[in-house]
């Protein structure tokens, strides 16, 4: 059910964002762009990890302050997580994000961006043993780790024929995502994607 609400929530952010972009209802002097892409995540302070791939999708909408400068704010799903050394399968969290930061654009053929996010950590999947059967329900997901957490980004990026564009960001974590006081838990991860930017 959590899954349904975060899923329906985004696809709702989307519809109404493309509508401003074409209709002008929320936003007047801004643009829009979608990307898909790969992340490469671990998650620091857990023991015996290494780092997991995963999804990236992302739809950000850029309010223009100047002719090199815009406010660039969105939605975006990370399919996070590390693999764990005696574990079959990974941990994933599914976390939907929501960034906000500067972004710098030269000669329409180059940026770069940083900024910090909000992410959400409701839903997601234990590891599997390597030497026990599945254990991903055994407990709410939720009860230990955070409902939110924050990092902050930075990145590059290549722009091609105006409109296609080819970033790097990596984000770093900064907020504990583990509800167990002994552990200091934070998300971090590398994403390379490519967009199209509705300019």
């Amino acid at each position: 059910m959590k899954k349904l609400l975060l899923i329906l929530t985004f696809t709702i952010f989307i519809y109404y964002q493309s509508y401003a972009q074409f209709y002008g209802y929320f936003c007047y002097d801004c643009y829009t762009s979608i990307e898909v892409g790969g992340i490469s995540s671990n998650i620091s302070g857990l023991e015996n990890n290494s780092a997991k791939t995963g999804f990236y999708i992302g739809f950000f909408v850029y309010n223009e302050i100047s002719d090199s400068f815009s406010l660039r704010y969105g939605t975006t799903y990370n399919n996070i997580g590390a693999k764990i050394d005696g574990y079959k399968e990974p941990l994933v969290i599914h976390s939907i994000n929501f960034p906000l930061g500067l972004h710098y654009i030269k000669d329409y053929k180059y940026q770069a961006f940083v900024g910090g996010e909000l992410g959400t950590n409701y839903f997601g999947k234990y590891p599997l043993s390597n030497n026990s059967d599945p254990f991903y329900d055994t407990f709410e997901f939720s009860e230990n780790f955070t409902s939110f957490d924050a990092s902050i980004y930075f990145g590059v990026g290549y722009i091609i024929a105006e409109v296609i564009d080819i970033n790097l960001k990596y984000n770093l974590g900064v907020t504990n995502i583990s509800k167990n006081l002994e552990e200091d838990l934070k998300k971090n991860w590398l994403t390379l994607s490519v967009g199209y930017s509705f300019r």
